[in-house]
């Protein structure tokens, strides 16, 4: 087994988004022995937090935007806004609004509806470039005077579709419901619905997000947005021995280490409490387990792990951390 040795030793931070459920959600029993030990000997700060502060804080340094136009070749000066396509659903009492990052769009639907959507908006001077197949700039004749939330802040079982504010607040509105009727009788989305796939029926138009990240340790992460990271990265590995293994034959000598795990996003968007402890259960062995083992023997300095949402915040975790045996057990059900 590749260990890694005292010089790699670094504090390392395991960010998680989606990792409490809401305080209405009753996830199955979990069995997570290594993680409950990591919660009764931490320190616990909780501090509810928007996903989208997760991932601005740990994946980009200043305007996510500026480096998503030159990214697609768009110049500086041009006025442009972020479109991500959705799936939503309306109910009696709320709106179910998942990301179109895990509704199987492909480049090529992408593509068609970005060509779609500009040909109908061609009187206005409008223009839909595809980034990736679930993220879109719009390139605008001039900046919108409207703001709203991010894409990140807006998904789940309750999704936040609140209206937009500032002068043009309503012009947005009205764009907002003419694309999803322009969605509605599109082609691909047709197509969609025959494989049973959901249906991209709408179109979530935002503006920047001013990313904090400036210590930039190494990040290993499958995350989409951290295409966006201004430091080293790697993939996520599949556990830790894994990640051991790769910082050991690259000589890394990072005084601190990010791993920014998204699996449960998905999960909280959807509501798959099942899924989300089948995860969980996955990631004790493969992760909280010897990340427990790594900080009794040292091998670790510290570790942090944080998360978002209304029951947000950070568990820090230091080596002999045990010796406070007088803490309570503590067992983790989905809040800690």
């Amino acid at each position: 087994m590749t260990v890694l040795t005292d010089a790699y030793a670094m504090n390392l931070t395991l960010a998680i988004p989606s990792l409490n459920r809401c305080g209405d959600e009753n996830p199955p029993p979990l069995d997570l022995p290594s993680f409950d030990e990591i919660l009764r000997f931490g320190i616990l700060t909780r501090a509810a937090a928007a996903p989208s502060e997760l991932y601005r804080r740990f994946l980009w340094q200043g305007s996510l935007l500026d480096a998503a136009k030159q990214k697609s070749n768009i110049a500086a000066e041009q006025a442009a806004v972020f479109a991500s396509p959705v799936w939503q659903q309306m109910g009696m009492h709320q709106v179910s609004v998942i990301d179109g990052a895990y509704i199987q769009i492909q480049t090529d639907e992408a593509e068609r509806l970005c060509g779609g959507l500009t040909e109908f908006y061609r009187h206005e001077g409008w223009q839909f470039h595809p980034l990736r197949p679930d993220l879109w700039l719009l390139t605008l004749p001039r900046r919108p005077a409207w703001h709203t939330a991010p894409v990140f802040d807006i998904c789940g079982p309750n999704g936040d579709v609140s209206q937009a504010g500032g002068e043009d607040a309503l012009q947005w509105l009205g764009r907002q419901t003419e694309i999803q009727m322009y969605l509605h009788n599109h082609p691909v989305n047709a197509e969609r619905t025959a494989q049973k796939i959901p249906a991209v029926n709408g179109l979530w138009l935002w503006q920047d997000l001013e990313g904090t990240q400036s210590a930039r340790p190494l990040l290993s992460s499958d995350c989409a947005w951290a295409d966006f990271y201004p430091g080293e990265r790697t993939d996520a590995p599949y556990d830790f021995e894994a990640w051991q293994a790769m910082l050991n034959e690259a000589g890394a000598t990072f005084s601190d280490g990010l791993i920014f795990l998204d699996d449960l996003v998905v999960t909280g968007q959807t509501g798959d409490t099942w899924a989300y402890r089948d995860i969980l259960e996955s990631w004790e062995t493969r992760w909280f387990a010897p990340l427990r083992q790594a900080l009794d023997s040292g091998r670790l300095k510290s570790l942090t792990i944080v998360t978002d949402g209304e029951n947000g915040g950070s568990l820090r975790i230091k080596p002999h951390s045990k010796r406070a045996f007088w803490k309570r057990k503590r067992k983790f059900n989905g809040i800690w």
